[in-house]
């Protein structure tokens, strides 16, 4: 194993930290955290002034078999420098020529900045180069007893924070809440190790991984274009938030999650519907079709441009069914013929309209605003053929261009009665 730490040029003075049953005197924290953690190397990242002044008596206090090694670095007093100090930090974690190996941080000496700088360099190495950490060690100076013992905390559950902030981000931006729900499950496994814990309390764990597996199926559901499935997901996760309250106060590292709660409800809550298959009369469907449509907006607010366009043309199928009363929308022979009559339709229409006659629909004259979904219905098979197959044809259209349109078809169906 290998701890990084820092060590500023301050004035040192001997105290005995402590951290879980151990304890070790010393001037230096990363001292006692070497005691604490038996690593077998140790780079210092320190400033010239700082290797001047107090590196040496450093070194004449480390065990004799861990291998040391100093990196310079600037003192960070500017933006660049602290750029600087996280890039020799970057490089010295795991080096090209070193095998997988397990790293510590002592983050107790060195300039004011270090602390933080670590922290946040840490969370990056973690997440982006899949970094094993064993301990991050800070001694509480300022927190030391009469007796002159001094505390060392263990701050790697903060870093739980940043996933957390991570999770968020990419739940706010994208609706995604996979990252949120293994987090959770994360949280369930820490809660389950803890010593003494008997299977009573293991069973009130479990609303947890139920909370988990249905935020995990409804961003699934949401990816894979199946509303039906959405639908009855969000309208399941009120009761399984209700059902996991309790657990989610067992411990201290769900607090950012809990915050997040209202969120999370608000984000998924137009899409909830709980019988999307029940489609035994016109109410029924136009529920259903009042749900897919917001779902078509939820879809492009958050840019997933895909399943909005894939969702909207068979939306339009759907609703002209309901329209001729026909509500087994589900039924995959009965949308072909209705697919293929709006196709029919579209181009007849299309057609009389490039000759300057008049048109007048065969078998759709009845529907409301039909021609003017004769009208935008090859646009949009057309900027969803587009789409789907991945622009592999010769007049494939800008990306651009398909997300303006879309935008377009999207405010066509908006006018669209229920």
């Amino acid at each position: 194993m290998k701890l990084l730490t820092f060590l500023g040029r301050g004035n040192y003075q001997e105290t005995c930290y402590c951290w879980r049953e151990q304890e070790f005197p010393t001037k230096y924290a990363p001292i006692a955290a070497c005691h604490f953690l038996q690593p077998q190397e140790v780079v210092i990242f320190l400033t010239k002034e700082a290797q001047e002044a107090v590196f040496d008596d450093f070194v004449k206090s480390l065990p004799a078999h861990v291998r040391v090694t100093p990196v310079e670095v600037p003192l960070g007093r500017t933006e660049s420098e602290l750029w600087e100090i996280f890039e020799q930090v970057r490089l010295n974690v795991k080096k090209e020529d070193e095998k997988e190996d397990e790293i510590a941080f002592d983050i107790t000496l060195g300039m004011r900045s270090s602390p933080w700088l670590s922290l946040l360099a840490i969370a990056f190495l973690k997440s982006g180069f899949g970094v094993k950490l064993v301990a991050v060690l800070y001694g509480a100076f300022e927190a030391k007893t009469g007796d002159n013992k001094t505390p060392v905390f263990d701050l790697t559950p903060m870093l739980a924070l940043l996933e957390w902030s991570a999770a968020a981000d990419r739940f706010n931006r994208t609706g995604d809440a996979r990252y949120l729900a293994k987090l959770l499950k994360n949280y369930q496994k820490e809660l389950a190790l803890r010593p003494g814990i008997d299977q009573v309390e293991l069973s009130q764990l479990s609303p947890l991984n139920g909370l988990a597996s249905n935020l995990t199926g409804l961003s699934q559901s949401l990816q894979m274009i199946r509303p039906s499935e959405a639908m009855q997901f969000a309208d399941q996760l009120g009761e399984k938030v209700r059902q996991a309250e309790e657990a989610l106060t067992k411990g201290d590292s769900a607090r950012p999650f809990q915050a997040l709660l209202g969120t999370v409800l608000q984000t998924y809550q137009p899409l909830a519907y709980p019988y999307p298959d029940q489609i035994a009369d016109v109410d029924a469907a136009k529920k259903v079709l009042d749900a897919e449509r917001s779902l078509i907006h939820w879809y492009y607010e958050r840019e997933w441009w895909v399943q909005a366009v894939s969702l909207a043309r068979e939306w339009l199928i759907s609703w002209l069914m309901v329209q001729t009363g026909n509500f087994n929308i589900r039924n995959q022979s009965k949308r072909e013929i209705y697919e293929h009559l709006l196709g029919a339709e579209s181009k007849a229409f299309t057609e009389a309209k490039q000759a300057n006659q008049e048109y007048r629909p065969v078998f759709l004259s009845q529907i409301a605003k039909i021609e003017q979904v004769l009208g935008f219905w090859p646009n949009l098979t057309k900027v969803r053929n587009d789409t789907l197959h991945a622009g592999q044809r010769e007049d494939a259209q800008k990306a651009d261009s398909l997300v303006k349109q879309l935008k377009d078809l999207i405010t066509e169906l908006d006018s669209l009665p229920l």
